[in-house]
């Protein structure tokens, strides 16, 4: 396939002009004017702007159906005895309950579908529902997502899918982690080499909880068990001493930023700044409950601008951060000959103009962070595959998938339904 009179953003996030020849999934040519080959199909990319692709480092799925249950609740207050923790309760007991339905495959390709509309070609899945990581690998080859699946403490024997899918192991959460599943999850690192990835310091009681047990914290308890390297995914990594930042640091584990969910919670926002400079490896994340990657990375930028290091740290800053891999054998994030061929097609529509690129200025890196929406991707390819072309998704039914999540919502909620 040969990509014709391309703009794309190249990994200095500066537009650059050149044909791109995709071979398989993998970019092989770079260059200012590629001739097609015999039967190559040629698209013409004048009217587009190429971006890569990008990666929501945490998810829960399914999740939409969950939209508005936990307004104005705290975490540790979820599914108490109110009106409210009870219908939360429900719906929890009620996935749980489907995962070896056809309902929990529509409520997770529906999400899924979401996510490659937004421009995500990579999520991590830290999952919903209890033994569910099969139905998500499943949901995630089927719509043509990439997806590193937890796993939690099963190890299957069946090996993944496809190549575009990879397995983690979890730690438990700081209340629930006592010492016989630590050593557990030692056992199945040790045993799988897969990534150990768990809620890190998201909340101040969750870090007591970690101090009261184990009298440290939970990135030093990692780091006394050679936990914490390269392989390791923590989400949030808000509690934290500079201690454990510079241990987070100098172990490039990678730590995942989740702005939203984070204010949404009430819970405090992660030393970004700080984290970023003593070298921290970092991407982004939705979390729970939103799939608006642009949002997050626009709380990103706006956060930074609030640090003691605003001039430091601009809009190429947050896009590296969007396109940091979780696992470079799954997403590589860049648009480079040898990488793989996840790309997201923009119109280039005046709500991003004026794109300015002279010598002594460009506003490109933060025109298309600020004002990129979903509502302007025409398509977006995974593995040289377009999963979504001219906004549509071509690997499920869409409207055939509507119908049927309406009728899940009708069916659960029944007459409380608006």
């Amino acid at each position: 396939m040969l990509l014709s009179n391309t703009r794309y953003l190249g990994e200095d996030f500066a537009l650059h002009q050149a044909d791109i020849r995709i071979e398989g999934s993998l970019i092989v040519a770079i260059e200012k004017n590629l001739k097609p080959l015999a039967g190559e199909q040629v698209i013409d990319c004048s009217s587009h702007l190429i971006y890569p692709a990008l990666a929501d480092c945490h998810t829960h799925t399914p999740d939409t159906l969950f939209r508005g249950l936990f307004s104005d609740k705290p975490l540790h207050a979820w599914c108490d005895d109110t009106t409210q923790g009870r219908l939360q309760q429900q719906l929890f007991d009620y996935t749980d309950q489907a995962v070896s339905t056809s309902d929990f495959h529509i409520l997770v390709l529906y999400a899924y579908l979401q996510y490659l509309k937004a421009g995500v070609a990579c999520i991590v899945e830290t999952g919903q529902a209890d033994e569910s990581s099969q139905a998500l690998e499943e949901c995630a080859n089927r719509i043509g997502i990439k997806a590193l699946v937890d796993w939690y403490d099963e190890v299957p024997t069946q090996e993944t899918a496809t190549t575009g899918l990879m397995r983690g192991t979890h730690l438990p959460e700081e209340e629930d982690l006592e010492q016989d599943s630590l050593v557990k999850a030692i056992e199945r690192v040790q045993r799988t080499g897969w990534p150990l990835m768990t809620h890190c310091l998201e909340t101040e009681f969750r870090r007591k909880e970690t101090l009261r047990k184990f009298g440290l914290s939970t990135v030093e308890l990692l780091a006394l068990h050679n936990l914490l390297n390269e392989q390791t995914i923590l989400f949030h990594c808000i509690e934290t001493t500079d201690k454990d930042r510079v241990l987070l640091a100098s172990s490039k584990a990678l730590l995942v930023h989740c702005p939203i969910s984070n204010r949404i919670s009430g819970a405090h926002e992660m030393a970004l700044s700080d984290l970023l400079d003593k070298g921290a490896r970092i991407g982004l994340g939705t979390d729970f409950l939103s799939h608006d990657i642009w949002e997050v990375m626009r709380t990103t930028y706006a956060e930074l601008k609030q640090s003691n290091r605003a001039e430091h740290y601009d809009a190429k800053t947050v896009w590296k951060l969007a396109t940091t891999s979780p696992c470079p054998a799954l997403y590589n994030g860049r648009i480079e000959v040898g990488k793989r061929a996840d790309l997201v097609f923009v119109r280039n529509a005046l709500e991003l103009s004026p794109l300015l690129q002279t010598q002594g200025f460009s506003n490109i890196a933060y025109n298309t962070l600020m004002h990129t929406r979903a509502d302007l991707i025409d398509s977006v390819m995974v593995d040289g595959n377009f999963v979504i072309k001219d906004g549509t998704c071509t690997t499920v039914d869409e409207a055939a998938l509507e119908k049927a999540y309406t009728e899940i919502l009708q069916r659960v909620y029944g007459s409380q339904l608006i």
